[in-house]
């Protein structure tokens, strides 16, 4: 599987591009869709695997649906995207509506084209956060960061639950995983279960 990062929009989000050769998946499109699309190099986008349902990360989803992709994302982010918990007006920004084609659970693997996802439910920074594992990689969304965790202040956001979402899914995790996350740099699960700052809330909320 071969990954291409894009960062997108003015709070420069971490869109990925995730490709078997022959097919391509978009990992939270959050705006710039010409700029991620040319990271397919004219791979056929069949899929857009969204980590939470917040503007900078699902800005550009609505173009490649529209283009036949397929949007992937949790149900309990549905309410999100239709009583403005997206937070586009927040900050100033108009979202280009969609609805969802699949809904996604915690143990979901999916096939796309020849790359397999594994969907880690992780609620915390909003209701219906997931992660999603493919290979060696795990896609964190805003949920972990490289030395950081996400914001619980939004709609749907509880500090207990990300804190045990992250001690309890993502630490729990057995080997040496890639850290891809919404914002920032890469990491490695095993430098942010030593190193990330937050670790003393995690153990406190076990």
């Amino acid at each position: 599987m071969k990954i291409q990062t894009v960062v997108t929009g003015y709070m420069g989000e971490n869109a990925y591009v995730a490709s078997d050769g022959k097919t391509a998946a978009v990992i939270d499109p959050g705006a710039d869709a010409g700029a991620i699309e040319a990271a397919m190099q004219g791979l056929d986008c069949v899929a857009v695997l969204l980590t939470h349902a917040h503007f900078d990360h699902i800005g550009a989803a609505a173009y490649f649906k529209r283009k036949g992709a397929k949007i992937y994302m949790h149900r309990d982010d549905e309410k999100l995207l239709t009583d403005g918990g997206h937070l586009a007006r927040q900050f100033g920004e108009t979202l280009d509506e969609f609805v969802p084609d699949v809904f996604v659970s915690d143990g979901d693997e999916l096939e796309i084209g020849e790359m397999k996802f594994k969907v880690l439910h992780t609620p915390g920074h909003t209701d219906g956060s997931v992660c999603y594992i493919s290979e060696n990689i795990v896609f964190s969304g805003d949920t972990l960061f490289c030395g950081g965790v996400g914001r619980t202040d939004f709609p749907s956001g509880s500090a207990q639950k990300l804190y045990r979402s992250i001690d309890e899914k993502l630490f729990a995790l057995q080997g040496e995983y890639k850290i891809l996350s919404g914002h920032g740099a890469p990491s490695s699960l095993s430098y942010e279960k030593k190193n990330n700052p937050f670790r003393i809330y995690l153990c406190a909320n076990r």
